[in-house]
């Protein structure tokens, strides 16, 4: 059985807009050869990743944060558009007259919720390598052809916790720390260190506010990068 995936977008990718005949649509961007967020690779979506959900007419969803009992659209009734070009997965939906698509539609308007996602499994990909900004070659994931589900809009935490920038610092302090020994360090070293490690862990006084479990976690990669750091950085400060 193939795995049910999720996938968030930026939510300059949202609009809403308000017709005069008084109907209100949300309109989306799946965009294509557009890089993803690190997620232990980078990921891809070709123009041919849809091609097969719209020719086959499939009964895609728009759903208010992936719940099933928050129906915002569908493909079977019209209200729910789906078209590809060159730049991506077009998306538009016409809300519904209930009192959630009202709720959906005055936190997107007034910037309090505008996260949008995709549910989909995967038909056909591809992985490659690229090189990073660092230098170093990562694994690429090419998504050739996907079946979609559903999409949906006012996501309210991200798929993907760590952002590209902080994932490749962890990376490229990883790679400097390789093979140094904390005595062999001056104090000002150490320091230097501790001050650069101290920005990248969590704070230990000041716990994160606990948040539901995303759809899809981040990879065990920044997980065991961050183990990593915090067992350097414990060995560090015996050594002072």
């Amino acid at each position: 059985m193939k795995e049910y995936q999720k996938r968030e977008l930026k939510a300059s990718e949202i609009q809403i807009r308000e017709l005069e005949d008084g109907k209100r649509v949300i309109e989306g961007l799946i965009p294509y050869n557009s890089r993803s967020e690190w997620m232990g690779w980078y990921e891809y979506i070709t123009p041919s990743a849809f091609t097969k959900t719209i020719n086959d007419g499939a009964d895609v969803r728009a759903l208010w944060n992936h719940d099933t009992t928050k129906l915002l659209g569908r493909v079977k009734n019209n209200s729910l558009r789906l078209r590809s070009d060159e730049v991506g997965l077009h998306i538009e939906c016409d809300l519904p007259q209930t009192s959630y698509a009202e709720d959906v539609y005055n936190l997107i308007r007034e910037g309090y919720n505008t996260g949008m996602s995709f549910g989909f499994t995967t038909i056909q990909d591809k992985w490659d390598e690229e090189v990073d900004e660092t230098g170093r070659a990562v694994p690429v994931c090419y998504l050739i052809e996907v079946r979609l589900f559903e999409v949906s809009f006012c996501v309210s935490f991200p798929a993907y916790e760590a952002t590209d920038s902080e994932a490749r610092s962890i990376r490229s302090i990883l790679d400097d720390l390789k093979g140094i020994k904390p005595e062999t360090l001056s104090d000002e070293e150490r320091q230097a260190i501790d001050r650069t490690l101290r920005e990248l862990l969590p704070n230990e006084e000041e716990p994160a506010p606990e948040q539901p479990t995303p759809a899809v976690t981040n990879t065990e990669v920044e997980l065991d990068q961050a183990r990593q750091l915090d067992e350097f950085l414990a060995e560090l400060r015996n050594k002072e």
